[in-house]
């Protein structure tokens, strides 16, 4: 009875861990994801946000010229020190014409909102021509 339960409870801690090391999206799905949406790319570093490269694990933005959609991803290595980011970028980007500011646990996204729905896979894919069109 007692073996059961370790079993199971290990198992249940197994399961927890690949959950929580999941919600992560990679460096390289992201950045595919915006590229294939028509956004350029760019990678950028800790010290460009002022930020120290030992709290961070990546940044990088991405643009699409034809419609100034934006975005900017900041993977935090711990959820403190991307809250603390989240609350300055709220702070920068408040008012009128400012990006949004969305915290996705260590996870910071900073830029328009169809950048954003398209990290949420909301779509958020728009055509040059202003069309919405869905992402496949």
């Amino acid at each position: 009875m007692k073996k059961s339960r370790v079993v199971i409870g290990a198992v249940a801690l197994v399961v927890l861990m690949l959950t929580l090391i999941a919600c992560v999206p990679s460096r390289e799905a992201c950045k595919t994801k915006y590229e294939n949406a028509g956004y350029k790319t760019t990678p950028l570093s800790a010290n460009t946000l002022e930020l120290s490269g030992e709290d961070v694990d990546y940044i990088y933005c991405a643009t699409k010229e034809a419609s100034g959609d934006y975005i900017r991803v900041v993977v935090f290595k711990k959820k403190d020190k991307a809250t603390q980011y989240s609350e300055r970028a709220k702070i920068e980007n408040e008012g009128e014409g400012g990006y949004i500011v969305e915290q996705k646990g260590k996870v910071i996204l900073v830029g328009t909102q169809n950048a954003l729905d398209i990290y949420n896979n909301k779509g958020g894919i728009v055509s040059d021509d202003g069309a919405e069109s869905s992402a496949e």
